[in-house]
């Protein structure tokens, strides 16, 4: 990627192009987008857009940059507040985000390169917490790359539903959800972590009788348990 220009001039041009980007993006698939498209879009010259990227696949590399340098963000500070995953700041963040480029391309055919950045991002930020906060038991009955990988593409997945699905349900109802449908079976299969770990506030009536009685199966018949 081009370095990135700070200018009000550049800045405005990021925006055009990001933005011509994301209506191409969401009218046809990647492959037949041409630079002259987003030029015609964004009604800007060919020596701007070479002044500012090499070329689509730059357009496409600097949109996905920027929402992983946020998620970074999101996920350091889940991580400093001790929690293995930050689904329900997954959830909020892109469920409030105003970066129209961003949520175009999660519903298109070239996320599949942010799908797959996501994936590989969130199973760097799970298996370092899960290795912390298991440094002091044994060893767990399942190797942590694969219990990594299991969480980060249960939620994906799950958080991909969702988007294309136009979010018909709000954050905390699809954390409550990913709760239900993933923990029971890192619980059986994987019983590792503490369960001190505190879980983030969401609405009484969003949280089922079912999630409330595995927490008390869990309490009452696991030693610990993983708290995403």
């Amino acid at each position: 990627m081009k370095q990135q220009k700070t200018d009000r001039r550049s800045q405005r041009t990021y925006r055009l192009v990001s933005s011509a980007f994301a209506e191409l993006v969401g009218e046809k698939p990647y492959d037949e987008i041409l630079v002259q498209d987003i030029l015609d879009r964004a009604n800007i010259g060919r020596t701007t857009f070479y002044a500012h990227y090499f070329d689509k696949e730059d357009v496409l590399n600097s949109i996905i940059e920027q929402e992983l340098e946020r998620l970074t963000r999101q996920l350091a500070h889940a991580v400093a507040r001790q929690r293995v995953l930050p689904s329900l700041e997954l959830f909020e963040h892109v469920y409030h985000s105003e970066n129209q480029p961003f949520r175009a391309l999660m519903r298109s055919r070239a996320g599949e390169f942010l799908w797959e950045a996501l994936q590989t991002a969130l199973c760097r930020a799970i298996e370092p917490a899960l290795s912390t906060l298991c440094a002091e038991k044994r060893s767990p009955p399942i190797p942590l790359p694969v219990v990594s990988q299991y969480l980060a593409g249960a939620l994906l997945t799950l958080l991909k539903w969702w988007v294309e699905a136009s979010m018909p349900y709000p954050p905390e109802q699809m954390e409550s959800i990913f709760q239900q449908l993933a923990l029971p079976g890192v619980w059986k299969s994987a019983s590792m972590l503490s369960a001190s770990l505190a879980r983030p506030r969401r609405s009484a009536s969003l949280v089922s009788s079912s999630t409330r009685n595995i927490h008390a199966y869990s309490w009452s018949r696991c030693a610990s348990i993983v708290v995403v």
